[in-house]
């Protein structure tokens, strides 16, 4: 496979953009030695399916009415169901998802995909769940609220690849380890744990 597209289960260091909040924060307590349960997909991979599927083209048709200085709410609204539909019907390359399978073979089977740095995910059931997940999360970029703050913030409805953490969602806040983080970060963290491993750090 591709090795921009290969990550390891149970560590953040694979990742580039590790350098920052909730990532920055998993990376210091991987380093300190704290196990991380958890999945984390790099940019890379949300990237490959923008690519494969020719999205960033076929997503700026959909709003090529659209003044980014001025967006029309209506007409943002309105591509807002196609866009979604392409999204999901977007597909990865086998490479890609294989690796994803593999890299979730150690987690439970009820999982939440999310970002990092955002409480709420996407459910998910076993690895085909976290797939569709991992799809419904990029599909949230593309609601019309999503589409317009980009508009006005950026000028443009481009979305900048980001990566996901998936881990168990039974997963609660565990009162040591958060002990653990706040001698490690140097600040008060509540740190979310299953069965012993790290799976988020607020």
């Amino acid at each position: 496979m591709n090795r921009a597209l290969a990550f390891p289960a149970g560590t953040v260091a694979h990742l580039p953009t590790a350098t920052g909040g909730e990532l920055a924060d998993l990376l210091a307590l991987e380093r300190a030695g704290a196990r991380l349960a958890l999945v984390a997909l790099p940019a890379a991979v949300e990237d490959s399916l923008y690519r494969y599927n020719n999205l960033p083209e076929r997503l700026a048709r959909l709003y090529a009415g659209v003044d980014p200085l001025d967006p029309d709410e209506d007409l943002v609204e309105e591509a807002e169901g196609p866009a979604l539909a392409l999204v999901s019907g977007a597909h990865l390359l086998d490479d890609v998802i294989d690796a994803v399978y593999e890299a979730l073979a150690g987690l439970p089977e009820e999982l939440v995909v999310r970002r990092p740095g955002e409480e709420v995910g996407e459910p998910a059931a076993g690895r085909r769940g976290a797939l569709l997940a991992f799809k419904a999360l990029i599909g949230r970029d593309w609601r019309a609220d999503a589409v317009i703050a980009r508009l006005r913030r950026h000028g443009s409805v481009a979305v900048d690849a980001r990566p996901v953490i998936a881990h168990a969602r039974a997963a609660a806040p565990d009162a040591e380890l958060s002990l653990v983080a706040a001698e490690t970060l140097g600040r008060l963290a509540t740190v979310h744990a299953h069965e012993g491993g790290v799976t988020g750090v607020a």
